[in-house]
């Protein structure tokens, strides 16, 4: 569940019931696997908050134009995501996180920012960026940048503090410190003279601002009415009309016009104008991102954070909140490995205090059951059963030329959407997840949100898997392999119950094992009140995949 995001099959449990030695080779193997890149995008979606609906999508306009919503919050949200899953499963030193030169784009993003594409062969593929931004992995990332936006007198100390609690677990904000009264905090003049001379202010700007001055360059608001405007207006808007980002000289309308200019050299030195610290990495001085990179890359805390970032989101836990001894272990496999991230996802989950089921110390969290996270779960479903729960929530007029939001914007229609994998429409957040924007931290424990998207998904998803299943030879069948759409003999049932039990809950049971009891019972309740084996199926299966062995790992 940990690496794939999906149950042990039945053949892999009897492996290990066998040799529980052979599970660290399992482990090697679901490390190539497509689940476990999905595992990793998950992951690290989480961590940058990048997977954000919610969030208005740039316009379908120009080179987007024919393109959906979905295809477009697809194309962009994924783009650092997918580079960071490349790395992961090429087995590149993870220290490229922050230091390679190339980056992965599909269709959109090329479009997007003119990135060069091979149309022909499609998907996701390796590129490089176009402009002058310096090559600094994920620093140099688009999408990254346009969701941590820096607007009116952040001066790009929010971009700053992701990097430093993210990349290095230094995170500004959870700092203590003490400010004196008297700063009028709406006053920029204020604030700008108070950080360079104020002790308490001084204490995290010195280091904040001096990493903040390396974000510059990128355009701090990339909205889609500027880009809709820009368009419309043959990318020489008049920006008298009041609707000017007034950040700078060179945010000129065509900047805004597919391909988007979002880095502009011009616009480095900022810093000067405004009158804050010049650029630098804790004291040492760096030319731009690239240099940063590096010496994020070299930085003993960077690693550390690594190793608390994955443990962390596997365990379920805090990065902070894993032990240090834990941390320090992790660590130094990790630096020996070559900084290999998969290795180091191989050393969490075989490590005892990841596997340990309770602790001595009852306030130690980083041990004891996980819960299903609502991406985990509808990779189970799908695994299981086949089921996607799609759905098509475009109202009428979503793409009519009267409606004035596609007059601006172009089409307002998303398309088909994975109710479990988004927030504008589906269900995410409500199962504990996070939507990038406003729930920024997952909930780790069972809800009644869901408890009820689970019920309505596995109903579904139960009423599917019968029916596709009765339908296919047995041999081609994904859990009804036992029985026919007329079986009813109980021996034939439970021989049928023991693979479900196996197959969904992990349980291997014989056929004629107690355990079996509840399920038969709850089958016979199924034969009498829909008046088919078929019937009863679905009403057991829906139950098994809301099991707390299913909810709980």
């Amino acid at each position: 569940m940990a690496v794939r995001g999906t149950r042990p099959t039945v053949e892999e449990l009897r492996q290990v019931r066998a040799d529980p030695g052979v599970l660290p080779v399992l482990v090697e193997g679901w490390l190539s696997s497509e689940a476990f890149g999905a595992t990793v995008r998950d992951m690290w979606a989480e961590v940058l908050l990048l997977r954000n609906d919610t969030f208005n999508q740039l316009p379908a306009l120009g080179a987007l134009e024919g393109y959906l919503l979905d295809d477009i919050y697809q194309g962009t949200a994924e783009e650092p995501l997918r580079f960071i899953e490349h790395l992961v499963l090429a087995d590149r030193p993870f220290t490229e996180l922050v230091t390679a030169e190339d980056m992965f784009t599909d269709e959109i993003t090329a479009r997007i920012y003119g990135v060069d594409y091979d149309a022909a062969v499609g998907g996701w593929q390796a590129s490089t960026w176009p402009d002058a931004r310096p090559r600094a992995g994920i620093l140099s990332s688009a999408q990254l940048w346009r969701r941590w936006e820096s607007d009116g007198s952040n001066f790009n100390r929010g971009r700053a503090n992701l990097v430093a609690s993210r990349l290095l677990c230094e995170d500004f904000e959870g700092r203590d410190i003490l400010i004196e009264g008297g700063i009028d905090v709406a006053d920029e003049l204020q604030v700008a003279y108070a950080v360079q001379v104020n002790p308490g202010c001084v204490s995290c700007h010195q280091s904040l601002d001096a990493l903040a001055g390396y974000f510059w360059g990128y355009k701090q608001l990339i909205h889609r009415n500027y880009v809709a405007d820009s368009i419309t207006g043959g990318c020489a808007f008049n920006w008298a009309g009041g609707n000017e980002p007034e950040f700078g000289p060179s945010y000129l309308p065509e900047d805004y016009c597919y391909p988007i200019k979002q880095y502009n050299p011009a616009d480095e030195g900022g810093w000067v104008d405004r009158g804050l610290r010049a650029p630098g990495y804790y004291g040492q001085p760096a030319h731009d991102l690239s240099e940063v990179g590096r010496l994020i890359a070299d930085d003993p805390r960077f690693s550390q954070c690594m190793v608390r970032q994955f443990f962390g989101y596997l365990a379920q836990i805090e990065p902070g909140d894993v032990p240090f001894e834990v941390a320090s272990e992790l660590q130094r496999r990790f630096e020996a490995s070559g900084f290999s991230a998969a290795s180091l996802v191989h050393d969490v989950v075989m490590h005892p205090r990841f596997q340990a089921i309770a602790a001595d110390d009852p306030a130690d969290t980083s041990v004891g059951l996980r819960t299903i996270r609502p991406e985990q779960y509808a990779r189970v479903v799908e695994d299981l059963t086949g089921y996607r729960w799609w759905a098509l929530p475009d109202p009428p007029g979503c793409d009519s030329p009267t409606n004035p939001d596609v007059q601006r914007f172009g089409t307002q229609c998303w398309g088909t959407v994975d109710l479990s994998n988004s927030d504008v429409f589906g269900f995410r957040a409500m199962s504990g997840g996070v939507d990038g924007k406003v729930i920024l931290r997952p909930t780790h424990s069972p809800t009644p949100t869901k408890a009820l998207t689970m019920a309505i998904l596995a109903a579904d998803a139960a009423g599917w898997v019968v029916q596709t299943d009765l339908a296919r030879d047995a041999s081609a069948r994904r859990l009804l392999r036992w029985v026919e759409a007329d079986t009813v003999a109980e021996a034939q049932v439970r021989g049928q119950l023991a693979w479900l039990h196996a197959r969904i809950l992990g349980e291997l049971l014989e056929p004629d094992d107690p355990g079996l009891d509840a399920s038969l019972e709850l089958f016979e309740l199924g034969l009498e009140l829909r008046g088919s084996a078929s019937g009863a199926w679905i009403l057991v299966i829906t139950a098994l995949l809301q099991d707390p062995a299913v909810m709980f790992w």
